[in-house]
């Protein structure tokens, strides 16, 4: 069984915009910026300690979101998250429950809610 989580969405915003939002929506969560974060331009890191959005979960998990421009008006956004030990290493075993699934489907309908316009 994969502990890991990859998904791939596409949005009809720019990708500058969908890159800004989902910066602020992993801060929102409670995601912190790793130690080992590399700082690529297009993605954003995020560490979750046991807990997202005030749902917690027995394993910390790693979120890496890319952000990638389809055209001037489109991007995709593609996921990859997976339980990490406190060192930031990949947990290949030991993992309890689905802690990546957590963090993903949390991140996906926050980013989704703030993308989506409002009715006047």
């Amino acid at each position: 069984m994969s502990h890991e989580v990859k998904e791939t969405r596409a949005f009809a915003r720019p990708a500058a915009a969908v890159l800004a939002i989902t910066g602020e929506v992993v801060g929102q969560l409670g995601g912190k910026r790793p130690r080992k974060d590399p700082g690529i331009e297009g993605q954003v890191q995020a560490d979750f300690n046991k807990e997202v959005g005030g749902r917690s979960f027995a394993n910390r998990v790693q979120l890496v979101v890319r952000v990638v421009s389809d055209g001037p008006d489109r991007c995709t956004a593609s996921v990859e998250a997976y339980p990490v030990d406190p060192l930031g290493n990949r947990l290949r075993f030991g993992v309890l429950g689905e802690p990546a699934r957590v963090v993903t489907s949390a991140f996906w309908a926050r980013l989704e809610a703030r993308l989506t316009p409002t009715a006047a």
